[in-house]
């Protein structure tokens, strides 16, 4: 029977217990942001806006851990399997039980071509909407990993500080100078929203970089150039433009990087707590199939039930949390593992063959 719990000590021994304790931190935020926005807003009396930027918080910690794994991974597939492990089957699951949910809500709005579409991650690529509003920071991600893969690929990955740097500048001028040619402008930012948020993975790699002692001159003067693009990104693209000020962005972006200081310099321990952790490991299921269905739910608990707000908010929390627990249990570990040991088994004999020609050479 799988272990769980065994799972959980043995991973925690190889992470950064904050960086877990971060990431429940984010996923709670970007939860209640989207469950107290709009209509809910009316019924509650308040929105929390500013948890729309917890997805900038995930975008930096991303970036510390991806450059993590990329700088222990030998080739290139080792880590387009991990990731693919890591990422689809859980996806795929909490998209299946969204398609369902809105099959039996809006059966008009659903077609075997948009679930297609959408479990590649890729819905934008095929001009089809995403099933979840949350999906679109999955092709994010995706971009990324192709641009941190075409620096692993060209022997690059120890000159990422400044090619990192030259890709920022590459998109501020990409952004500056968008009135020469606004109609490729608009295709490409919507198409490649990496272009609106790659200083954040920026600054978690560089983050990474100062946490192993590489150029921490160069890097922290790097760091502050993230930082200023972070900002002129504002209003580029993103949904934290259409929920915070100019000005309350910076300071939550500044924020972000502080308590990234704070982590490095082991003054940000104190956030480690259970229940942190425990929404940090579930973080990803519990990001992806909260806000359609939890949405759906509250709906029909306040509007059909008559239920107050408030119960209705504890309620549906409380279950997107469970139902996320169960995936991460019962889908995503499993599923993560079954892949990886699949991966090393039909590998061996490539690795024996290697470890033979290095014993040669």
């Amino acid at each position: 029977m799988f272990n769980y719990t065994h799972h959980l000590d043995s991973v925690r021994k190889h992470r950064f217990a904050e960086l877990d304790s971060l990431r429940g931190l984010a996923a709670l935020s970007v939860v209640i942001f989207h469950f107290s926005i709009n209509h809910n807003k009316q019924l509650l009396g308040w929105e929390f806006s500013y948890g729309v930027t917890a997805v900038d918080l995930f975008f930096m910690i991303s970036g510390f851990v991806i450059f993590q794994s990329m700088e222990n991974t030998k080739i290139w597939q080792d880590f387009v399997v991990k990731r693919f492990a890591r990422l689809y089957p859980a996806f795929w699951y909490c998209m299946l039980i969204t398609a369902f949910v809105a099959v039996l809500i809006e059966p008009h709005n659903i077609n075997p071509t948009r679930i297609l579409a959408n479990a590649t991650m890729a819905a934008a690529y095929f001009g089809i909407e995403d099933l979840d509003g949350s999906y679109w920071t999955l092709l994010v991600e995706l971009v990324f990993y192709v641009w941190i893969l075409a620096v692993f690929i060209s022997h690059k990955l120890k000159s990422v500080e400044k090619i990192g740097a030259l890709t920022i500048v590459a998109i501020i001028a990409f952004h500056f100078f968008s009135g020469y040619y606004l109609s490729f402008y608009a295709f490409a930012t919507k198409k490649v929203q990496l272009l609106n948020h790659f200083p954040l993975f920026y600054s978690g790699i560089l983050f990474f970089r100062l946490n192993a002692g590489k150029n921490i001159r160069q890097n922290l003067l790097l760091m502050v150039f993230s930082l200023a693009a972070a900002f002129y990104l504002h209003d580029k693209g993103g949904t934290a433009q259409y929920h915070t000020s100019f000005v309350g962005h910076c300071i939550a972006i500044t924020l972000f990087h502080i308590i990234f200081a704070l982590f490095l310099t082991g003054n940000l321990k104190f956030i480690n707590h259970r229940p942190l952790f425990f929404l940090g490991k579930i973080s990803y299921c519990l990001y992806l199939i909260h806000q359609y269905v939890g949405l759906q739910l509250m709906l029909k608990l306040t509007n059909n039930f008559g239920w107050n707000i408030y119960p209705a908010l504890v309620l549906t929390v409380g279950l997107c949390i469970l139902v996320a627990h169960l995936i991460t249990r019962f889908i995503e570990v499993p599923c993560y593992d079954l892949v990886r040991n699949w991966y090393e088994q039909m590998r061996k004999p490539v690795y024996r063959q290697q470890d033979q020609d290095l014993v040669v050479h």
